[in-house]
């Protein structure tokens, strides 16, 4: 079982927005990694760490597929794309078009202060690459999950209005995650993309010494350890 299915499991077995059927038929969405200022490092490792919890927030809401990020990166190695790299409209596409996505997230993060940063995101229609969905919202250094449900919370109910889907808004975290450790998280997940799983070990490692009740990071050290 892959981790996106034990979440989506996850989110099945507590959300009460989820319809029986909605397996047929169902929208595919994939979530880019958001375009940033390459000076700015801890956001260039930040990236595939908000990607990592967007993805896993769309999922808990029901009604739709969500690519996994890993599908995301092997579409990237075949255009021969960098991850640190943004992406133009011309790739988002061919990204877009490679993991069969009818709809596609894309966005940038800001810092507009130094402990704040703001999220800017929209919801692409690959058909027609029409922006369907447009969102923003502002995170802090030291609470990283607020902003980014959030975030989710407008995407999702933007795309249910645009698409006519039955979704439910992720409930909310009870805990907080600092930009420090989501940086360190998306740099464990660049390790592995590299595939160095010593050096993912270790990053992982710390991250949930930080942040014990970091699901995401718990379940990518389990997998690591198989």
């Amino acid at each position: 079982m892959t981790r996106l299915a034990f979440l989506a499991g996850l989110a099945l077995a507590t959300s009460v927005a989820a319809q029986p059927d909605a397996g047929v038929g169902k929208p595919v969405i994939a979530v880019l990694y958001f375009d940033v200022d390459d000076k700015l490092g801890d956001l260039t490792m930040f990236r595939k760490g908000l990607a990592e919890m967007l993805i896993t927030d769309l999922v808990s809401a029901g009604g739709i597929d969500v690519v996994e990020r890993a599908r995301i990166e092997d579409a990237m190695k075949e255009l021969k794309l960098q991850s640190t790299k943004n992406f133009d409209q011309k790739t988002a596409v061919q990204v877009g078009g490679m993991v069969g996505a009818h709809y596609q997230v894309a966005g940038t993060i800001l810092r507009p202060s130094k402990n704040t940063l703001l999220l800017e995101s929209k919801i692409y229609r690959l058909l027609d690459m029409k922006v369907v969905v447009t969102a923003r919202a502002k995170i802090t250094s030291d609470d990283i999950f607020e902003g980014e449900q959030q975030l989710v919370a407008k995407l999702v109910a933007g795309l249910a209005d645009t698409a006519k889907l039955a979704l439910a808004v992720p409930a909310k975290k009870p805990v907080k995650l600092k930009l420090d450790t989501a940086a360190k998280y998306g740099e464990s997940l660049e390790a592995r993309d590299a595939k160095d799983p010593a050096k993912a070990k270790t990053l992982l490692d710390q991250v949930v010494k930080e942040q014990p009740d970091f699901i995401l990071a718990r379940l990518d050290l389990a997998a690591l350890a198989k």
